[in-house]
């Protein structure tokens, strides 16, 4: 496997060597609408092609490999919001249509081996998450992503909103991981259970890279923009 270091990724990068490295970036891909195959191009060549600002899609790629890596701040301009935006709704969309349904269908697999109650009580709790996480994403397509691309004064008092309500689904998510590991019945396969958790985990940990975007990504950038007019 190659080894490329998340700091040395670089315009020059070729797109195969850091899909190699870093498998966790292939859904960065499917959000931009960027289609394969790559051929030996490089991520410069790769964002010319599919008109995607290179040191943005950079950013985004080390913070989806890195939870703790930070944009500089200084690297960042108002030429980035839109894409940001854009980004930031198309993961919305990668959420509802792929992530949140993916785990349902493993979680239809579950229920097919659990009684009449376990059914109810993890479906219920499943089908209130849902809801819990898509409410979130309207309220802040309506009441951030809208007013930002308005440009509107009032985003920045929204965009105070952003941290507490991520906390609460990173909360849920791990309810649900505690519900499969603490409470199923033995009756279910443990192959169906790993696979059940290597969803959520997956699921968490996106969710923790898009709140980790708007608050040090998107945040600073609106702060800046916002307050040099």
């Amino acid at each position: 496997m190659t080894n490329i270091h998340n700091n040395h990724i670089e315009p020059n990068t070729k797109l195969f060597e850091l899909i190699d490295a870093h498998p966790s970036v292939v859904s960065i891909f499917s959000r931009l609408n960027i289609s394969l195959p790559f051929g030996d191009i490089s991520i410069a060549e790769m964002c010319e092609r599919d008109g995607h600002n290179v040191e943005l899609f950079i950013v985004l790629c080390r913070m989806h490999i890195d939870a703790t890596y930070r944009p500089d701040k200084e690297a960042l301009s108002a030429t980035m919001i839109s894409e940001v935006v854009g980004y930031l709704r198309a993961s919305h969309r990668y959420y509802a249509q792929y992530m949140l349904p993916h785990v349902a269908r493993h979680l239809d697999e579950i229920l097919s081996h659990c009684d009449t109650l376990s059914k109810r009580v993890l479906s219920s709790f499943y089908q209130e998450y849902t809801r819990y996480v898509m409410s979130h994403f309207e309220d802040e397509e309506s009441n951030i992503f809208a007013p930002i691309e308005r440009a509107e004064q009032s985003c920045v008092r929204d965009l105070a909103s952003l941290e507490h309500p991520h906390g609460d689904i990173d909360d849920r998510t791990n309810d649900i991981a505690s519900l499969i590991i603490k409470s199923l019945p033995e009756v279910v396969p443990t192959p169906l259970r790993c696979a059940m958790l290597d969803d959520i985990y997956a699921l968490r940990d996106d969710l923790r890279t898009h709140s980790n975007i708007e608050m040090f990504l998107l945040r600073p950038i609106v702060d800046s923009t916002l307050k040099s007019e």
